[in-house]
């Protein structure tokens, strides 16, 4: 079966960052630090791009504030519990699951949640009507009639909401005052932390109203929350609500501080799905292809020169474990190296990869997409041997080495030296046979390879997570 990334192991017994590949440990400490000497409400931006890594991040953060600094918290993701309609049941469900998993019942801690249950059926009363008849699962005490009631009412719009809490003042006031009490037996002298993931995936209407009950709800001192957002999707959510606003503005209404996660090494991460995730080299060695090391150096170099994300590099090792288990064992390594320039390349510019295929752009144009990292770059001459030898026919392949031995003898002077080189290995690599006895051509080998990315773009990538 093919290998799907699963979430790293983190041992509390150990090294919390023993399997950590990201290199993630001293962003972790120093925002640790910030959290442990902040008093007040605290709301705090994780941001980064779409498969940057952020619930990796975060459940390292929780795991390193448990064991060193003795920090209580949850973790919720935001696009999972959307189906709830209402924000404020989740948040109260993960803390009863909190102190349920950590408390007896019977403890004070347990008898303090019951209390904010109470009042918080008041708040959904007066201010939330919008949530669906049962779908609050006995989490809270809602009276006698109340159910029915807001049954018969309509979901109101995230204005609405707010204007509906400032009406009555003193529930809320009653309910945080609640949310303090227990936070205060929890631990009077750290704050608690609710790290709440995968905000920007949710269903916009659902993602504006949780950072709306986090301000006028939950601005509680000693609690702290981290919201995890890929900040551009989530700006997309809040015009897809309210039209062309000023969403940043909007924003800095409800976080107080944001951090942007810088990505990692693309070097170390590929390395580390090559190796420990997707276990490529395994993969291949039973397909009888060894010696690629070269190979994964040029994956490298491809993710780089394209500016891929780290959700396309791992979407790119799916591609790649899905053509090696599926295939024969007839693929050589001029094969991987067409394949991950084809995938990369498709996956960037798709439509120029189509003009490509369909024989409609040639390949010096192209080349600009790719440009040298230095004088003579080995890897910028096999991808412009590659794509001036897509869709030829023998023929071709023989016409096109010929020009260039013809361009070749023109370059005879020191000036040129460099330029020389350079041509000698292109025409090496277009004249070059591949295989056991030799019997592919450069063209030959790319016939084969576009047919096993065709393969892969029957999956659907984008809804893995």
């Amino acid at each position: 079966m093919v290998h799907k990334h699963q979430p790293i192991e983190i041992n509390m017994s150990d090294d919390i960052f023993k399997n950590d590949k990201l290199k993630r440990k001293n962003a972790i400490e120093d925002l640790s630090s910030l959290l442990e000497a902040t008093t007040q409400s605290f709301v705090l931006g994780l941001n980064a791009d779409w498969g940057a890594g952020k619930t990796t991040f975060v459940k390292l953060w929780q795991a390193y504030l448990q064991k060193e600094k003795s920090m209580q918290s949850i973790y919720f993701s935001a696009w999972e519990d959307d189906f709830s309609k209402e924000p404020l049941i989740s948040i109260l469900g993960e803390i009863k699951k909190y102190i349920d998993d950590n408390f007896s019942h019977k403890s004070d801690i347990a008898q303090s949640f019951e209390k904010v249950k109470t009042i918080g059926s008041k708040v959904l009363k007066r201010g939330v009507p919008a949530f669906v008849k049962g779908m609050t699962g006995g989490l809270l005490d809602v009276p006698k009639g109340v159910e029915e009631a807001i049954g018969a009412i309509t979901e109101s719009t995230a204005k609405e909401l707010i204007e509906n809490y400032s009406k009555d003042k003193e529930i809320t006031k009653e309910f945080k005052e609640a949310i303090q009490e227990l936070l205060s037996k929890l631990d009077r002298t750290r704050p608690f932390v609710i790290f709440i993931d995968e905000l920007d995936r949710c269903r916009p209407l659902y993602a504006i109203e949780l950072l709306e009950r986090i301000k006028h709800i939950f601005g509680i001192d000693g609690l702290i929350f981290v919201l995890s957002i890929d900040k551009k999707q989530l700006v997309e959510s809040i015009k897809s609500q309210y039209g062309n606003i000023d969403a940043q503005t909007y924003l800095r209404r409800f976080i107080d501080m944001e951090y942007t996660l810088q990505n990692p090494s693309l070097d170390d991460f590929c390395t580390y799905l090559y190796h420990d995730v997707y276990k490529l080299h395994d993969v291949m060695k039973a397909k009888n292809i060894e010696n690629i090391r070269d190979d994964l150096d040029m994956l490298k170099y491809l993710m780089k020169i394209l500016r891929m994300s780290l959700r396309d590099v791992e979407q790119m090792f799916t591609r790649l474990t899905i053509i090696y288990k599926t295939i024969e064992p007839r693929l050589f390594p001029i094969h991987f190296k067409i394949i991950v320039l084809f995938i990369s390349f498709k996956m960037k510019y798709p439509d120029k990869y189509e003009l490509l295929m369909a024989r409609r752009i040639d390949a010096d144009t192209l080349l600009l997409i790719f440009p040298p990292q230095d004088l003579i770059d080995n890897y910028h001459m096999m991808i412009h041997a590659i794509l001036l030898s897509t869709r030829k026919s023998e023929q071709e392949m023989v016409n096109i080495i010929n020009e260039r031995k013809i361009s070749l003898d023109t370059m005879q002077s020191e000036r040129f030296k460099t330029e020389n080189t350079k041509e000698q290995r292109l025409i090496r690599y277009l004249e070059s046979e591949y295989g056991g006895s030799g019997e592919y051509r450069l063209n030959e080998a790319i016939e084969t390879v576009i047919q096993k990315v065709e393969f892969t773009d029957k999956f659907n990538f984008e809804t893995t997570k």
